[in-house]
């Protein structure tokens, strides 16, 4: 496949669907949009998905094209299998309508997870995101949004970009006591609880006991970037809130203020 150093695209193309034009074009053409899996090839020939995308035509070829200049790490994880001879790319699913295709491809993504795959993104539309029934339920009728009482003034966390579905009790609290701005420390100093939010559902409630600097506890299940913890970051020491406290919050929507871009926002400070 490689010809003076050069992998040769042509040849990883054709190796991976042996037909020649017009019969190519004409296959494409039959699958419409359709679901796409990008594998790696185990010794006991199990295909292991690395990628999953949607696309039209010869669209599953595009990635290809960065064989010989990979620009990110899904480049350079392609080429390493191309390398060694074990990509392989299938398809999940075809013949479908541009808007069924997003809809199976973000599904797919968030079953397998972005740890597991080199997708940058989870996949597009609000209504493909994973919930349990009574999340869901309740994301469906904000008009029954719970509103922080007085006596439980805090701060709702909105943890939408490091959230994963499978995610357990550590991974969650680590991901909302930390690590935060001097802002956030300033606006949230007198709050008693931490509500983390997902999709605007409480995922979680914690008592907030104080703020020390970023880096002062352990994190077991994250990596901290260094110059991160230099820029003055924060982050609280805490735990799970009483079970009656989390009783009336968790699984269910909140109302709160607009935190105009900010990722947390003041709740039941009135």
């Amino acid at each position: 496949m490689k010809r003076l150093g050069m992998i040769n695209v042509s040849e990883v193309k054709s190796k991976l669907l042996p037909l020649a034009d017009p019969e190519r074009q004409q296959f494409f053409t039959r699958l419409k949009s359709y679901i796409y899996l990008y594998c790696e090839i185990k010794e006991n020939n199990n295909r292991i998905p690395i990628y999953i995308g949607k696309g039209t035509t010869d669209r599953c070829f595009d990635h290809l094209s960065e064989l010989n200049s990979p620009k990110s790490t899904k480049d350079e994880v392609i080429k390493g299998l191309v390398e060694r001879d074990i990509l392989g790319i299938d398809i999940l699913a075809y013949g479908l309508d541009s808007p069924t295709a997003l809809a199976i491809e973000s599904v797919c993504i968030d079953l397998l997870g972005l740890d597991n795959l080199t997708n940058s993104k989870r996949g597009h539309g609000k209504a493909f995101k994973r919930l349990s029934l009574r999340e869901l339920s309740s994301s469906l009728n904000p008009r029954d949004a719970v509103v922080v009482s007085r006596d439980h003034k805090g701060v709702a966390i909105t943890i939408n970009k490091s959230f994963r579905p499978w995610f357990g009790d550590l991974e969650i609290f680590e991901i909302t006591r930390g690590i935060w701005s001097q802002k956030m420390k300033t606006m949230a100093n007198n709050s008693q609880y931490a509500y983390a939010l997902y999709q605007g559902i409480v995922k979680e409630v914690y008592e907030i006991h104080s703020w020390v600097p970023a880096g002062t506890q352990d994190y077991f299940t994250r990596e901290l970037n260094p110059s991160f913890l230099q820029q003055n970051r924060w982050e609280f020491v805490g735990r799970k809130a009483q079970k009656e406290i989390r009783d009336l919050y968790v699984g269910k929507f909140l109302k709160k203020k607009r935190s105009y871009g900010d990722p947390f926002v003041p709740v039941g400070h009135e």
